[in-house]
């Protein structure tokens, strides 16, 4: 706070308090040297842009909660069932499952017994429609047969269901040393081609037998089975036709 001195008209000095200024101790703001600050504005479009965003990513997350929860009971396998295979109600078993659509529902159960594999199924596969088929094993023109082979005249890696194989006929006295039967082992006979293994049984050791069923063509069935039943029969595994074409491109 300042004073001045003023002289009235008759010399005297009077005192006087100046202006006061409005200072700080007077409760005034400060200003800035650019001049008064504008009052800051929120952007309510940016707000209600990010609370939209915020509620859209929730509701997403909820629907697909929602969804991933909506199981249902479907068909699965309980054993393994080869291609060419009955599936009989025992094989079948029920599991809560999501986001398998075209798997078998459980209440179909009784579409899917008597069906066969269309494939090699294993043990809790869960049942889709294309690795079940109604067509009948054996199929028109087949005939399925068996076979009791020494472990000697099948593969050493042995057999499995769904394998192919063609049937040979072992030259009867081949062991004798004779100018025919070594003929009949350059040039052996094959009894039939391309069949496929059904099932396989027994004992691979030496001294048991395997019980191989086979799936053959039906004009070569009772040829093959003839010959079996003089134990001059042997199986060469194959490959399945057109797999070297496949597997060369």
């Amino acid at each position: 706070m300042s004073t001045t001195t003023d002289t009235n008209v008759n010399g005297q000095r009077t005192g006087r308090r100046a202006a006061e200024s409005p200072g700080l101790m007077a409760g005034g703001r400060r200003t800035s040297a650019g001049g008064p600050q504008k009052p800051r504005t929120r952007s309510w479009g940016l707000v209600v842009l990010a609370a939209l965003l915020v509620l859209g990513s929730g509701l997403a997350v909820a629907a697909w909660g929602l969804h991933a929860g909506q199981k249902t009971s479907v068909l699965v396998l309980t054993a393994p069932v080869a291609k060419g295979q009955t599936i009989e109600r025992e094989d079948l078993a029920s599991r809560a499952v999501a986001g398998v659509s075209d798997a078998i529902a459980v209440e179909n159960a009784d579409t899917v017994v008597g069906q066969t594999a269309a494939v090699d199924l294993v043990q809790g596969q869960i049942l889709t429609t294309t690795l079940v088929t109604a067509d009948p094993v054996p199929g028109p023109g087949q005939a399925m047969i068996g076979l009791a082979l020494d472990p000697t005249r099948v593969p050493g890696a042995g057999l499995t269901a769904g394998d192919q194989v063609d049937v040979i006929a072992v030259p009867a006295g081949s062991g004798d040393g004779s100018k025919d039967a070594d003929t009949a082992l350059d040039t052996p006979v094959v009894l039939t081609a391309s069949a496929q293994v059904f099932e396989v049984g027994g004992e691979s050791a030496a001294g048991g037998q395997l019980m191989v069923t086979l799936i053959v063509d039906e004009g070569d069935a009772s040829k093959v089975a003839a010959y079996s039943t003089q134990n001059r029969v042997a199986v060469v595994e194959t490959s399945a036709a057109g797999a070297g074409a496949s597997e060369g491109e």
